[in-house]
């Protein structure tokens, strides 16, 4: 079966889907479509059938790579401000995924040379999304608590919980959901909160990326409270915290983390709001954080529990103009329910936003 044959929607309007050239059409066929609420497929104007499986079955794309994005929901052409605004947000999300790379390549190596797989940055998802191997790094966890109770070290009861999964289990099946829960509901057994657990459904359909590594972070916790050798950046994590135990502040030494510090916040036009108050210590925007160099190649900043680089915590910090999206549905009223906010952020005089509108917006 072919794209050009179906429409996969996942919206909750009325969308003009631009379907691709195909041999017997001149033209990209320009199709409305009025989408349901879970994924449908449609065949000549038809819907099949609803599933969240099918569209992986096929082969197909995400729905909104037949969406143009130069035109809005009704089919009009976007007005320059929508435009920009798309941009922005279409920035935004790949400075996201940007800022996930140092913390998936740091938990890759950690997870190969616990495990002694190969896994990478560029498999990441694919190598653990049937649950094998994160139920195997548990259970070496678990291994691990157990030999800290017989030595004395640890002297809290552990949870009794019996880790059992399929070995043969493959990508995308219910065998490997089956394995994601059960590692799901061992991590929950050991404490961890669960606004710290990933859905089983974003590591099986790939579409939580981020969610599945504050997991395994803090997994990795778990494992080295445990005694497991961690990542880098739980390393880096128990340095921060010996550090703040200390009382006597130390006079800070120049070093090459606060040369990068101060290029970076030149190159984000913020460093006047960007001060060190120690070695590894800066107030950013009256905040004070904790920024670490992962690898000599990565500025890190703590943050709460788990860590940014300092490029993206720098941009989504910087508060000054705020855009009023609305999501119009045909037939509903325009209330307020329907609006949110959206902040671009940018230090900048009144005379340089009109003077970058007048001209081009970097």
């Amino acid at each position: 079966m072919s794209y050009e044959h179906f429409v996969c929607a996942a919206f909750t309007d009325v969308r003009w889907i631009c379907l691709p050239w195909s041999s017997g059409r001149r033209n990209p066929k320009v199709v409305k479509v009025e989408v349901c609420y879970l994924s449908s497929f449609y065949k000549d104007g038809k819907k099949i059938r609803n599933t969240m499986t099918t569209m992986r079955e096929a082969g197909l794309s995400r729905p909104e790579a037949g969406l143009d994005p130069r035109l809005t929901a009704n089919g009009a052409p976007k007005a320059p401000k929508e435009e920009e605004e798309c941009h922005v947000s279409q920035k935004l999300a790949v400075l996201q995924e940007e800022s996930l790379k140092p913390i998936k390549e740091d938990l890759a190596e950690w997870i190969a040379r616990t495990l002694g797989i190969e896994i990478t940055t560029d498999n990441f998802l694919e190598i653990l999304d049937n649950g094998v191997h994160l139920c195997n790094l548990a259970k070496i966890i678990q291994g691990k608590a157990e030999e800290c109770v017989m030595d004395g070290s640890y002297t809290e009861p552990l949870p009794k919980v019996s880790l059992k999964y399929r070995n043969n289990a493959t990508s995308g099946s219910w065998f490997a959901r089956d394995n994601t829960a059960n590692f799901l509901k061992w991590c929950k057994a050991f404490g961890m909160a669960d606004d710290q657990m990933f859905e089983t459904e974003y590591l099986v359909s790939h579409t939580g990326e981020k969610s599945v590594l504050m997991t395994i972070l803090e997994l990795a916790r778990i494992g080295y409270k445990f005694g497991l050798d961690p990542p880098n950046l739980i390393r880096m994590e128990k340095e921060i915290e010996k550090e703040e135990e200390v009382v006597e502040v130390k006079p800070a030494k120049p070093s090459g983390l606060d040369a990068e510090v101060r290029r970076i916040a030149f190159l984000c036009k913020c460093h006047d709001h960007v001060k060190k108050l120690g070695d590894g210590k800066y107030l950013i925007f009256g905040k004070v954080v904790q920024i670490r160099f992962l690898k000599n190649r990565h500025l890190m900043v703590r943050v709460g529990g788990g860590w940014d680089t300092l490029e993206n915590y720098l941009i989504h910090h910087r508060p000054v103009e705020v855009f009023e999206h609305k999501r119009l549905v045909p037939g509903e009223p325009h209330d307020v329910g329907n609006k949110y906010l959206y902040f671009k952020s940018k230090y900048k005089s009144h005379a340089q936003v009109a003077s970058e509108h007048n001209g081009h917006v970097h």
